[in-house]
């Protein structure tokens, strides 16, 4: 992950103490973030865990496993899944884990690869693509209140030159959009009555 996309990521997740990685990759979340948070990983690929230590408090997990996530109850603020739903065979119940694993009122902002079939299918690993309507109405059927959810993409230079937030503004142009939006971005809170 770029700076720019973890410093987005924290701009969405403002104030959260404890944060919850799921698929931290190398942990750059964790890399790029506030002086006052601590970052938890979970990753599935044991060399990644090694790398991803130096920045995170991080286990080696398997998120389609059916054991319960190796945290307490309302124990994050925020928690992070990053292209992460659309590799696990029942992403509904890794929602159910988060929630409980969430604190209520806490933010949960995920990414997932958009229902193209191009972008959808290039990557062996992935099991399922998502409509915009269609990852909604998981976090909804969850016990999620959904926030937003906006197309994001790598347009060129983007990131270099600071314009990471003006992204989902230019994917609303069709032709733009056409071409460069590769995932949806949600953002959901825990209901607090929950």
């Amino acid at each position: 992950m770029k700076q720019a996309v973890a410093e987005f990521y924290w701009e969405q997740i403002p104030n959260s103490a404890r944060v919850l990685d799921l698929g931290c990759a190398s942990g750059d979340l964790g890399r790029f973030k506030p002086q006052n948070s601590q970052v938890f990983g979970l990753e599935l690929n044991p060399q990644l865990v090694i790398e991803a230590n130096q920045y995170e408090n991080v286990q080696l997990w398997d998120l389609d496993s059916q054991e319960a996530l190796p945290f307490p109850d309302g124990f994050f603020d925020a928690v992070v899944a990053k292209d992460i739903l659309e590799h696990l065979q029942k992403p509904w119940r890794t929602l159910s884990e988060i929630k409980r694993v969430c604190r209520p009122g806490g933010i949960v902002l995920a990414s997932v690869i958009c229902e193209r079939g191009g972008r959808t299918w290039s990557d062996y690993t992935h099991v399922r693509g998502f409509t915009m309507q269609s990852i909604r109405q998981m976090f909804t059927h969850a016990g999620f209140q959904v926030l937003g959810v906006w197309r994001m993409g790598g347009i060129p230079l983007s990131s270099r030159l600071g314009l990471i937030h003006f992204v989902p503004y230019l994917l609303r142009i069709p032709v733009l959009n056409w071409f460069w939006t590769s995932s949806y971005e949600i953002k959901a809170r825990k209901l607090s009555s929950e």
